[in-house]
C-alpha cells in the first residue's frame, strides 16, 4: 500500500512538471461582407413586381430597387428572372425552379430565354435594366429598374386585339389578383479581381 501511494505520488509530480501553459496571440482582419437591397426604403431579399391592372394605354409602370454594396470588397451584380406570370400563365425559369426548391421541368426556359421570351412576344413591351454591373467597395449602388409600357397600338393588330382581350377577360375574373407578376433575383458577388 505505501509502494502504491509513492509511485502515485511520483506520477502526480511528474505530470505537475510537464505541463506547460502556452499562449499565443492572433490578430486576424476579417474584412466585411454586406449588401442590402432596397425597394421602397425597405429592405428585401428580391425583386417582386406587381401590376396590378396591364391593358392598351396603360400608364407606363417602372419599379426600382437599389443595391447598397456597403462592403469592404468591390462586387458584381448580376439579374435572373425566376418567375412570370402573365394573365394568369405561369412560367418558371429552369434557375426560378432550382430557388423554389423544384425540379426543373425539361420545357423551362433558362433565365435569359425567358428575359427575351418576355421582350419579343407581347404587344406590351417589358424593360429589364441594372444601371452598373460593378459596386466599388462601402459606398457603390446600382439600381435595378423593371418597366412596362403598354401602347395603344403596337403595330400588330391582331396581338393587341388579342391581348387586349385577354387582359380584359382575366381582369373581369380575377379582379383583385394582379394581371402580371414577376420574381427576379438580383445577385452580388464578391469581386476578388
Amino acid at each position: 500500500m505505501i509502494v502504491l501511494a509513492i509511485l502515485l505520488a511520483a506520477n502526480s509530480y511528474a505530470w505537475f512538471i510537464y505541463v506547460n501553459n502556452v499562449s499565443n496571440r492572433l490578430d486576424v482582419h476579417v474584412r466585411a461582407w454586406k449588401v442590402d437591397f432596397e425597394d421602397d426604403g425597405q429592405v428585401v431579399e428580391e425583386v417582386n413586381v406587381e401590376v396590378q391592372n396591364a391593358y392598351p394605354g396603360m400608364t407606363n409602370f417602372s419599379k426600382s430597387v437599389i443595391a447598397h454594396n456597403y462592403s469592404d470588397l468591390p462586387a458584381t451584380a448580376s439579374y435572373k428572372i425566376l418567375y412570370a406570370n402573365i394573365m394568369g400563365t405561369e412560367y418558371y425559369s429552369q434557375e426560378g425552379r432550382a430557388d423554389a426548391g423544384q425540379n426543373p421541368v425539361q420545357t423551362d426556359p433558362t433565365a435569359a430565354q425567358l428575359e427575351t421570351m418576355l421582350t419579343s412576344n407581347y404587344p406590351f413591351t417589358f424593360g429589364f435594366n441594372l444601371s452598373s454591373t460593378s459596386l466599388i467597395a462601402l459606398t457603390g449602388t446600382a439600381t435595378y429598374t423593371v418597366s412596362l409600357s403598354w401602347p395603344y397600338e403596337s403595330g400588330d393588330d391582331e396581338a393587341d386585339t388579342q391581348w387586349g382581350v385577354a387582359a380584359y377577360d382575366y381582369k373581369e375574373d380575377n379582379p383583385s389578383e394582379p394581371s402580371i407578376k414577376l420574381r427576379i433575383k438580383i445577385y452580388i458577388t464578391q469581386d476578388n479581381s
